[in-house]
């Protein structure tokens, strides 16, 4: 096989193994979700800022994204992944979903991801999503990109968390959450965090820090109590 036809070959293996796994993705998440109880704590949070119109940015940690991810997919939420493989997998099965996702990353000023996620909370009544500890790291440590797209655009920061009672955890640089069936799923949303433009960006990083440990504390306990 010549260099050309593997690279042919290869691309086309990438693109159906995406293909099939943002079906299974999709389904296997219904199931999930679909054969648990749930339990959502303080949703009106989010309710009363879209009926207030304001722009909205969902937080959550990497490690409990699929909370959220599940739970928003009926709002046409817009959600910033990054450019890796495992991104482009969550943005596939996002889009099956009902989500938008836009590419690239919220971590520096200049880049695409940024500018455009900046545009659409300008425009006002938009309900957006980003793991502030990004695709990488380091854990439960937020860096800028939520802070600096809510200061830009006058949106507000909406740190969520979730838990499941009965879960797989798969252990990289975070603990990644994925609940099992025939238990419980609570999905907790916090106080929401508003800012201004001439605020301090470190004050609100540790502000979304602790109200993300708070409300991940709180799923927590809520789940255990199922037991």
């Amino acid at each position: 096989m010549t260099e050309w036809r593997r690279k042919v070959f290869k691309e086309a293996k990438r693109k159906l193994s995406l293909m099939v796994g943002a079906v299974f993705g999709k389904y296997f998440l219904d199931i999930i979700f679909g054969l648990s109880r749930k339990i959502t704590i303080n949703n009106e949070a989010l309710d009363d800022l879209l009926r207030k119109e304001r722009s909205v940015i969902v937080c959550s940690w990497h490690g409990r994204l699929l909370f959220p991810f599940y739970d928003l997919r009926n709002r046409k939420p817009i959600g910033l992944a990054g450019m890796h493989h495992d991104a482009e997998l969550i943005t596939r099965v996002g889009e099956k979903m009902g989500w938008k996702m836009i590419r690239g990353s919220s971590s520096e000023g200049g880049t695409t991801g940024f500018r455009q996620m900046v545009k659409v909370g300008k425009g006002g009544k938009a309900l957006m999503f980003i793991t502030p500890d990004g695709p990488k790291g380091p854990s439960r440590r937020a860096k800028d990109g939520a802070v600096r797209i809510a200061m830009a655009t006058g949106a507000v920061l909406l740190p969520v968390s979730g838990q499941a009672r009965r879960r797989w955890e798969a252990v990289n640089w975070e603990t990644f959450v994925v609940p099992k069936p025939f238990g419980t799923i609570c999905c907790v949303y916090g106080e929401p965090i508003e800012m201004s433009a001439g605020g301090n960006m470190d004050d609100y990083r540790r502000m979304l820090e602790q109200e993300l440990e708070r409300v991940e504390r709180q799923a927590d306990e809520a789940v255990a109590r199922e037991t």
